[in-house]
């Protein structure tokens, strides 16, 4: 890399893995826990389509290795609470290169190229600024940087104050903090059930509306990420329907015919009919 060709930023994935992620944070029914890490690995493959996209070098840090694609790195995460964790991890990746670094979880189905570009563009504005996605809960799905970040023991992670924390934190450091979209993410089964009735049903129904010429519903996603999550999310809304159905009442059974007493004896004189 010549001295005047900039630097590639890097997108650095902080995950503890799909199925680690689920089990610490069950969105559905245990029969339904194999599409839950489906969705999660879609997420996290969408995140890592969506940096490449951007330019950017790829990094994940967690605490296995696992498979990952050819050219992405992979940082090793391990002891500690979750700043420390988050802290060694940004100087890791960041010490790897001069560009920006943006750091993403694999929590969030509406990230997209579209934010990782508009943080890049944010931060070419001014390298000290600091780019925060946030998230309705509190928290941020999304902190980007072009220089090293200042020391971040004060915020509470994790926690509704978290956003409020890196910012007022960021503030005192002399660094402009600038907010991107909000975006939700899965942390309750309600978030996975809001997420899924935002998608655009892919059954037969939706396709005759298209057909006969009603809107279409603008997609969540864009890209990579749309084609990723649209499969899963239409087996999760089918698999949690059947699961939440009530079940059919047994039919009842049929009521006895009455019994008709039998007579017996002789018959009465026919004088007495008459």
């Amino acid at each position: 890399m010549s001295a005047a060709e900039p630097a590639a930023p890097t997108l650095l994935v902080f995950t503890l893995g799909a199925a680690r992620e689920s089990a610490r944070r069950s969105l559905v029914p245990p029969a339904l826990r194999g599409m839950e890490i489906g969705l999660r690995r879609a997420c996290f493959e969408a995140a890592l389509e969506a940096g490449r996209a951007c330019g950017c070098r790829l990094a994940v840090c967690s605490p296995d290795r696992g498979r990952l694609p050819a050219g992405v790195e992979h940082l090793p995460q391990a002891g500690g609470d979750f700043g420390a964790r988050f802290e060694r991890a940004c100087a890791a990746a960041g010490g790897r290169g001069r560009g920006p670094l943006l750091v993403v979880g694999t929590d969030v189905p509406g990230l997209a190229g579209r934010h990782l570009r508009e943080a890049l563009d944010l931060l070419d504005g001014d390298p000290r600024r600091v780019v925060l996605g946030p998230s309705p809960d509190g928290g941020v799905y999304l902190v980007a940087a072009g220089l090293p970040l200042p020391p971040l023991a004060a915020v509470r992670w994790c926690r509704p104050s978290t956003l409020a924390d890196l910012s007022r934190v960021l503030s005192a450091a002399g660094r402009e903090v600038v907010l991107l979209e909000t975006l939700a993410d899965l942390d309750r089964p309600a978030d996975l059930d809001r997420f899924i009735a935002r998608q655009p049903n892919a059954g037969p129904a939706a396709g005759a509306a298209r057909t006969r010429g009603a809107p279409r519903r603008p997609p969540a996603h864009d890209g990579a990420a749309e084609q990723r999550l649209r499969p899963i999310s239409d087996l999760l809304r089918r698999a949690l329907a059947d699961h939440r159905r009530p079940p059919e009442p047994a039919p009842a059974a049929p009521s006895p015919s009455p019994a008709i007493p039998r007579v017996t004896g002789r018959a009465p004189p026919l004088s007495l009919l008459h």
